[in-house]
């Protein structure tokens, strides 16, 4: 598959912010994410994060030459061991050795004893929401109309999901199963209903894309080669803002409406909630388009492309960094002048650990 410049773009800088929004999360004092780093951040996970992610993941597999079910299955069979390794590494083992706080023992209300290790094991979080929404997508685009089926599960799951909710059952795995799909925080932190909405989202803007004519390939544009040049779509990345701004226009009329004046919780939303959050992802596809059209190629870009690469290794390398680090930094303790600093180590750290595998692989494969 031919890479899309702005999706690299537009992953690649919410994957380099991932350490800092964790970081803040970790060790600032709640006065440093009230001030306007912290209000940063926080925008960054809570409207360009997981749900620009999750739809680029759609678009990707859309793409993809390889959807077949063994494809599919092998790939979510890779995510999910990483996603309990991950457990064991974050969790698990700095519990073992005492390294885990209190506070945040109790905000992960995690019992005592061996139950304590085996909740810490089994929290679901985003790596395990991509396991699965990867087998989903596996089925979905088996139909030949795949995209308007996707766009049809997207709808129902944005309405049906509140009614879904901490659905349970007298027996433990399939009590895990509903968490899983329904569950909150701290048991799971993705729940598939009702972030299912964006990969499947991805799957109808992939298959659209695939219509869009290369006319600039060497300008370095992100218009993928079109699998029908006579069948052009009637949307593209450079007017995606259009159907955003419907889309949170329509939302925000309802809210008033219907005097809905909060937001509800951001890994549950409901759904008026889930339709402004997909109108923001549509405007910020155009946003990242448009940055690849009227700004030259640049470090800066190259750094992204590399992020967006390496997206689970640095996801998987950051969280392990950060709960090691509890043992010698305060929970929730560090002031503005700490947090910049602890940003600036975990984000370096992090990349340079990257890049330390990268050389070590070339080494390797050399040597061979």
């Amino acid at each position: 598959m031919k890479r899309i410049h702005s999706l690299d773009l537009a992953r690649g800088f919410t994957v380099l912010m991932i350490a800092p929004i964790h970081t803040v999360m970790i060790f600032s004092k709640l006065s440093v994410r009230q001030t306007l780093l912290g209000n940063f951040l926080a925008f960054v996970a809570e409207w360009h994060g997981a749900q620009i992610f999750m739809t680029i993941m759609g678009i990707s597999f859309a793409l993809s030459k390889n959807k077949t079910p063994e494809a599919a299955v092998k790939k979510a069979t890779l995510l999910m061991v990483f996603a309990y390794g991950l457990n064991i590494f974050k969790f698990v083992i700095p519990h073992f050795f005492g390294w885990l706080p209190a506070p945040l023992l109790e905000q992960l209300q995690v019992g005592p004893g061996i139950h304590g290790y085996i909740q810490l094991f089994a929290v679901g979080d985003i790596l395990h929401f991509a396991a699965i929404a990867i087998l989903v997508m596996g089925i979905v685009v088996g139909f030949r109309d795949y995209d308007r089926v996707a766009a049809w599960m997207a709808v129902a799951i944005c309405f049906a999901s509140p009614w879904l909710w901490d659905a349970a059952s007298d027996n433990g795995f399939a009590n895990y199963g509903l968490r899983i799909i329904g569950g909150k925080p701290p048991v799971v932190f993705f729940p598939l209903l009702p972030w299912l909405v964006y990969p499947l989202l991805g799957l109808c803007l992939g298959k659209m894309i695939q219509k869009i004519p290369n006319t600039n390939s060497d300008q370095n544009t992100d218009l993928y080669p079109p699998a029908d040049q006579n069948q052009k779509p009637w949307l593209g990345f450079d007017s995606f803002w259009l159907i955003g701004l419907v889309f949170m226009l329509f939302a925000a009329i309802l809210k008033y409406f219907l005097r809905e004046d909060s937001f509800t919780s951001f890994y549950r939303t409901i759904p008026i909630d889930t339709i402004i959050h997909v109108g923001f992802v549509f405007m910020a596809l155009s946003f990242w388009y448009w940055i690849t059209l009227h700004v030259k190629a640049n470090a800066l870009f190259r750094l992204f492309n590399y992020a967006s690469r390496h997206i689970t290794r640095i996801y998987i390398i950051q969280w392990i960094l950060i709960c090691w680090l509890l043992p010698f930094i305060s929970y929730q303790q560090s002031g503005f002048i700490g947090s910049l600093f602890l940003i600036f180590q975990t984000s370096i750290i992090t990349l340079a650990t990257s890049l330390m595998i990268d050389l070590t692989k070339s080494n390797v494969q050399k040597r061979k």
